[in-house]
């Protein structure tokens, strides 16, 4: 038990993940928060915020719901042990900042928690006002999994209710680890410098925390970024600032726009060990990159759960992965 929990970089083979479950899915209100979205995107916000997904698109809803269990299936087949976040139990809970921003969307796994190390970081201090209810589901099945672990527990400071932008926001999308090293990506509409200090203290000098600049047109580093295994990245360069000088030298996969079509999502992969990873199957190209690179790559359908923003790095949080 004492060893159960720890990860240490992106690509150590994973061993126990959680996974969260679609609970009555409600589009958010927009926010001045959400301005790096496209136009169609915003409009949608300003004309659906406060509405059952399920009752804007049900094909789609329902499409989603079976790609997050084909997930879990996927994971399971790969050996991984798979612990299922719960629902929301409280009416209190449902309504938590509703009055900031309506809103309700569970099922990105990778912002419950982040495990660096053996120090296990309940994530709490997320941009978007709807999103902080989700530590109501993330703290039940954390804290039961931690019983009897060695590890530092600790929960990032929430933010205050009134949006500022340069409070204390911190979202596992920007966290990418490598041993002692760790990544904070900073578009200005997620994690913030304040969230990247706070890191580096909790941490302590045995780590050292790089910040990347993001475009504002992103969202999360993980969406354009990734560590697909030691030495080698993923990265749309596009939407990427200047890299830290560990990774200057890493061999690069590129992902950009192919006839039109945006790649982004194709640097969100989920490393099974350095060998396998899983890829969105609609990003084919950047697939082959992989295979010339001796990894073997497992195809996934996950094109409804992308367009929520969450592909299958997103849906994964993990808890346990080799050294």
């Amino acid at each position: 038990m004492a060893n159960r929990i720890g990860a240490y970089n992106e690509w150590g083979h994973l061993r126990e993940a959680v996974i969260g479950i679609e609970d009555n899915t409600i589009v958010a209100d927009y926010v001045s928060a959400l301005q790096w979205e496209t136009k169609e995107a915003r409009t949608s916000f300003k004309k659906h915020g406060g509405m059952r997904a399920i009752d804007i698109d049900t094909a789609r809803l329902k499409r989603l719901r079976r790609q997050i269990e084909a997930h879990v299936k996927l994971l399971k087949k790969l050996g991984v042990k798979v612990y299922r976040a719960g629902r929301i139990r409280f009416k209190e809970e449902k309504e938590y900042l509703t009055g900031v921003q309506r809103g309700n969307m569970l099922f990105g796994g990778a912002d419950f928690f982040r495990v660096i190390g053996n120090n296990v970081i309940l994530l709490n201090s997320f941009r978007l006002p709807f999103r902080r209810k989700q530590v109501f589901i993330a703290r039940p099945i954390i804290e039961s999994l931690i019983k009897g672990c060695d590890v530092r527990y600790a929960a990032t400071p929430p933010p205050s209710p009134h949006y500022r932008k340069d409070d204390l926001y911190l979202e596992n999308g920007d966290i990418m680890v490598d041993g002692y090293n760790v990544y904070v990506g900073l578009s200005g509409n997620a994690s913030s410098p304040a969230g990247a200090a706070w890191l580096q203290q909790f941490l302590g000098s045995k780590y050292k925390v790089y910040t990347i600049k993001l475009s504002p047109k992103t969202l999360h580093i993980d969406c354009v970024c990734s560590l697909t295994r030691k030495g080698l990245l993923t990265y749309y360069p596009d939407f990427v600032g200047e890299l830290p000088k560990p990774l200057k030298k890493w061999d690069k996969v590129k992902v950009y726009k192919v006839k039109g079509e945006d790649e982004a999502f194709g640097a969100n992969t989920l490393t099974i060990n350095e060998k396998r990873v899983v890829v969105s199957m609609q990003y084919k190209r950047v697939a082959d990159e992989y295979i010339k690179r001796g990894i073997e790559v497992i195809f996934e359908p996950l094109d409804a759960t992308i367009e929520y923003g969450s592909g299958p790095r997103c849906l994964t949080a993990v808890l346990r992965r080799d050294h």
